[in-house]
């Protein structure tokens, strides 16, 4: 059973403020009032870790085998960035947000209460929103609201552990975003199978006890983000194989795609991710879902250029085109 630990200065900063007076927790959680405390020792201040750009960020994954060509192969790869160059910026797109709410019980013993999210959002015009799919909000506190990309005939669930920051999104069928894993341990954890630099650091923030492993037939590739302590992998499990750390992946007809990103230090990782399961004839929702992640709700896709972060998207397109996804 692995040990709760309490959660270090540069997590703590993520919460609210507000975050103090909340009483629920999850698994893994720290207490809100070691919280309240991290935060004071913090002063506010996030745990230092280089975000600025080099010119060439090392694979993670520059020992691992080739990508398969096939779903059902074992892959662990990076893939090479595209050279191609970046086209005129456009206007953003105004486009409706259906509310995703939180179960009012999430806020007991808190001063808080459901709220909707806001009712439009300003859509990037790097991406295209399929015209089977919608953007769903979750306003989780005051201040803190996700966005998610999924089927419009698609019912949305979030929830919150509001303790230690614990926030999710679930699309019925088929997508579901983990915001914030809650708590350092789940934190650390989240990409530890995918990212082998997660999964260094999961290690040594375990003292060697790590359990992080992936099922065989994952394909899995390390997107370049160019950018120290900053990481992303794309995953494609099969729809025959069953991934524990995967929701909805080994359904047996749908394969599923998954996008993790994360920083990490020698000894910490605060990771995000999102998962897709859903017939062919909606893949292209499920692309279009990871891309939406990428551009605007992976935390470090803002310690990233611009031009890094267009690069990072072509190989994700790359990706997934040559598993006949999107």
């Amino acid at each position: 059973m692995r040990r709760r630990l309490s959660r270090p200065c540069f997590l703590v900063r993520r919460l609210s403020g507000d975050n103090a007076g909340v009483r629920k927790r999850s698994p893994f959680a720290i207490g809100p009032v070691l919280a309240a405390v991290l935060i004071a020792g913090c002063g506010g201040g996030p745990r230092p870790v280089p975000g600025s750009s080099s010119p060439a960020q090392p694979s993670a994954a520059a020992t691992a085998t080739a990508a398969a060509p096939a779903p059902a192969a074992t892959s662990a790869t990076a893939l090479p960035a595209s050279a191609t160059a970046l086209p005129a910026p456009s206007a953003p797109v105004q486009v409706h947000v259906a509310n995703c709410p939180v179960p009012a019980s999430n806020y007991a013993g808190t001063p808080y209460a459901p709220r909707a999210a806001p009712a439009t959002l300003s859509l990037p015009a790097s991406v295209s929103l399929p015209g089977t799919a919608q953007i769903f909000g979750t306003t989780f506190l005051p201040g803190s609201t996700s966005y998610l990309l999924a089927p419009k005939a698609a019912t949305c669930q979030a929830a919150l552990a509001s303790a230690d920051g614990g926030e999710t999104m679930t699309v019925t069928p088929g997508v579901t975003m983990i915001i914030r894993p809650g708590g350092i341990g789940p934190s650390t954890d989240l990409a530890c199978p995918y990212i082998p630099a997660v999964r260094a650091a999961d290690e040594a923030f375990r003292q060697g006890q790590a359990f992080c492993s992936h099922p065989a037939g994952d394909v899995i590739a390390q997107i370049p983000t160019r950018t120290t302590s900053l990481y992303t992998a794309v995953v494609l499990v099969p729809a025959t194989v069953k991934d524990p750390e995967i929701r909805g992946s080994g359904d047996g007809a749908d394969p599923t795609v998954a996008l993790y990103t994360a920083q990490a230090g020698s000894d910490f990782a605060d990771g995000q991710m999102i998962a897709c399961t859903l017939a062919p004839a909606q893949d292209t929702v499920c692309a279009a879902s990871l891309r939406f992640f990428l551009a605007t709700q992976a935390e470090i896709s803002t310690r990233i250029s611009a031009g890094n972060l267009s690069q990072m998207q072509d190989t994700l397109s790359s990706f997934l085109t040559a598993h006949h996804i999107g």
